[in-house]
């Protein structure tokens, strides 16, 4: 099954913790992040802080949400009917970081 689409996008942050949300149509896809850059002394992680599906075209979405805590945040999500992913990038203080943000979407 070939790769329809991919949409990509950066999340930068100098404070905390920061999200960013992709959303499209419902279809079979893949949410991923990796760490792009770190700079600073200190914990510093990427993940994914939730997801949406959307089962039924009629229906309502529903939200998976993994929580504040990093540890919990997985690095990939993939669904028959995902509709949307909120990216993550938490930082301690002093530190600087991005996080790829990937969308993979299948025909």
């Amino acid at each position: 099954m070939p790769i329809a689409n991919m949409t990509w996008n950066i999340l930068w942050s100098s404070t905390g913790t920061r999200t960013l949300e992709m959303n499209f149509g419902a279809q079979k896809a893949v949410g991923q992040v990796t760490l792009g850059q770190a700079d600073g002394s200190g914990l510093c992680n990427s993940g994914i802080r939730g997801f949406r599906t959307r089962p039924s075209s009629t229906g309502a979405e529903q939200v998976t949400d993994f929580g504040d805590n990093f540890y919990n945040w997985p690095n990939t999500v993939f669904d028959e009917h995902l509709s949307g992913v909120t990216f993550a990038l938490a930082l301690g203080s002093g530190q600087e970081g991005t996080a790829v943000c990937n969308i993979f979407q299948w025909s």
